[in-house]
């Protein structure tokens, strides 16, 4: 639940910062990174909402690799 809650304000802060950053850039600059304005700030809402998916798949991927570690008896490990 926690975790849910400071992903929301994550998202959120992403949001107050594109829209900040948003009004310093010109509209060249933003074309020269291939962003339209409209655009902007979901892409980089989407970007950090990525990165979390990434983090959760990261993890996911250590407890299935402890699992099978533990599960592995160190004795027997490399014999055929």
């Amino acid at each position: 639940m926690l975790r849910k809650i400071y992903r929301a304000i994550a998202v959120g802060q992403a949001a107050v910062a594109a829209n900040r950053l948003l009004q310093t850039v010109s509209d060249r600059q933003l074309d020269d990174m291939g962003i339209s304005r409209s655009d902007f700030v979901q892409e980089c809402m989407n970007k950090v909402i990525a990165d979390f998916a990434a983090q959760d798949a990261s993890e996911a991927n250590k407890s299935v690799r402890n699992m099978i570690n533990h599960m592995i008896n160190p004795n027997l490990a490399g014999a055929v």
